[in-house]
């Protein structure tokens, strides 16, 4: 029995986006049951994947401009509501987060962001709970980490909940490396709970002479996620094939991911030959589908040349006119936005 593509567009936005409207797309592609089932479990995670990069876009600003934070906090005379009275910054209607920190000179600090019930970003993401970002020494300094952790956070529907440790290693001039151990929850407005534990390493390829200048940057990003679902589906995903993220390109270029489930690969994400471009081909059991990756949000897809949205979210944190600026984190599980993960 086949069943086509259509279906499992629409089971994936159900899971994600069910409060939003939400376009279908039509084909005459036909998956088997096993390749519906495999491909669903690939996008889903792709699908997770760009939450994750929502989420911490949104705490790498904080972390980054640190600096900033305790100026405010010096000016101020207190550790109170950092961010009061400094503009939308990327938040709608004069909505922003109460920020605080507990050093105002040395380290370690430590950085409190609490969303409340509900903060909406100028790209129509919702977000709740609180964040919490713990900072051992000054950024980019060898040996120096960063730890977030979620506490009762929402994004739209989907909570998350967990930590993740990024260390940094090199000195800045000559090499640049970043590993990120993370175990994060997430769960779903269908209440699909998604574990996901794993690690990745980003290294500077190129870049690093032009501080100033991001464009420039090439960051190769190598690692091993590990899923268990709360509906049985678990699974490894693993990047066989390095990605490559250039500095003014919002997706990897190039790379291939595998996806595998008890030692057998069962779909693999192939990210292009170093074009920048929103595409990536998911082959699973024979059978490819082109993905659109969004810039910040959830992916859509493409068949039969029409885009139509799989998930019709235009939401991110982050993008032109964000807070952040060009610079974010990248590559997958990384931090999205204009620019290379931490910038110089």
């Amino acid at each position: 029995m086949k069943t086509t593509i259509k279906t499992l567009l629409v089971i994936l936005t159900f899971a994600f986006f069910s409060c939003q409207k939400n376009d279908v797309i039509e084909t005459s592609t036909d998956l088997s049951a096993s390749q519906l089932k495999s491909a669903t479990l690939a996008v889903n995670d792709v699908a997770v994947e760009s939450v994750s990069e929502e989420a911490n876009y949104e705490t790498y600003f904080y972390g980054e401009y640190e600096q900033m934070l305790r100026q405010l906090s010096r000016v101020k005379g207190g550790n109170g509501n950092l961010m009061e009275g400094q503009g939308n910054m990327h938040y709608m209607n004069s909505q922003a987060p109460i920020v605080s920190i507990d050093n105002a000179s040395g380290y370690p600090m430590k950085i409190n962001i609490d969303y409340g019930k509900s903060t909406e970003t100028q790209h129509g993401m919702k977000i709740s709970g609180k964040v919490v970002i713990d900072i051992s020494g000054p950024k980019d300094t060898d040996g120096s980490t960063r730890k977030v952790t979620y506490i009762d956070c929402k994004i739209d529907l989907i909570g998350i909940a967990g930590t993740s440790t990024e260390t940094f290693s090199g000195n800045n001039t000559t090499t640049r490396k970043t590993t990120m151990v993370s175990e994060v929850t997430f769960t779903l407005a269908d209440g699909t709970v998604i574990n996901r534990a794993g690690n990745d390493v980003k290294e500077w390829l190129k870049g690093l002479t032009t501080p100033l200048d991001r464009s420039d940057d090439m960051i190769q990003i190598t690692g091993t996620v590990n899923v268990k679902s709360s509906t049985g589906d678990n699974y490894s995903r693993v990047i066989t094939v390095p990605l490559i993220r250039l500095g003014d390109c919002n997706n990897p270029v190039q790379g291939t991911v595998a996806y595998s489930k008890n030692g057998s690969v069962f779909a693999t994400l192939d990210y292009g030959t170093g074009v920048c471009d929103n595409l990536a081909n998911l082959t699973t059991n024979g059978a490819t589908v082109e993905i659109v990756l969004k810039d910040h949000g959830m992916p859509k897809a493409m068949t039969d040349g029409q885009h139509k949205g799989m998930m019709n979210g235009n939401g991110g944190m982050g993008g032109n006119g964000s807070m952040g600026g060009n610079g974010s984190t990248s590559g997958n599980g990384g931090m999205g936005g204009n620019g290379s993960m931490g910038g110089h």
